[in-house]
């Protein structure tokens, strides 16, 4: 009797060890998904850059100037946008390498991202950043 209860517990011992073992924790689920997530972002210190306020927040575009500069891009034009009615914000591919678009809306976290290539010669700018009333609930100033 005593040898049966020894070894239903040390085979209730082992399932409570290998279901732990087995069991993947909150802690070690959120590590490899972040580790999933997290990207890389190298600057090209290169892509010349404009800010612009697409939706009427007072200092929007030169708080985001800063933000842009700090992080290694070279803005070289800021300002308000065509009109305050944006909704999203925007990454704008200026010349034609969406490759440096794409580099901005990675390391702003940005999701959205067109190609309009203007007719003017005298434009020095390559993206444009537009910046949206989502600005807040993407965190861009965080």
């Amino acid at each position: 009797m005593q040898e049966r209860t020894v070894w239903l517990l040390a085979n209730l011992a082992g399932a409570v060890l290998l279901t732990a073992f087995l069991w993947p924790s909150s802690k070690a689920a959120d590590t490899k998904e972040t580790a999933v997530l997290v990207e890389p972002v190298v600057i090209d210190a290169g892509v010349r850059v404009a800010v612009f306020n697409g939706c009427g927040e007072p200092q929007l575009a030169s708080r985001m100037t800063r933000k842009m500069r700090a992080l290694g891009f070279d803005v070289i034009d800021e300002g308000n946008a065509s009109s305050f009615l944006f909704p999203h914000t925007l990454v704008v591919d200026r010349s034609g390498n969406t490759a440096k678009a794409r580099q901005v809306a990675q390391a702003l976290g940005i999701p959205y991202w067109i190609q309009q290539i203007p007719a003017d010669a005298y434009r020095l700018e390559e993206v444009s950043l537009i910046l949206g009333k989502d600005f807040k609930r993407l965190k861009l100033l965080n």
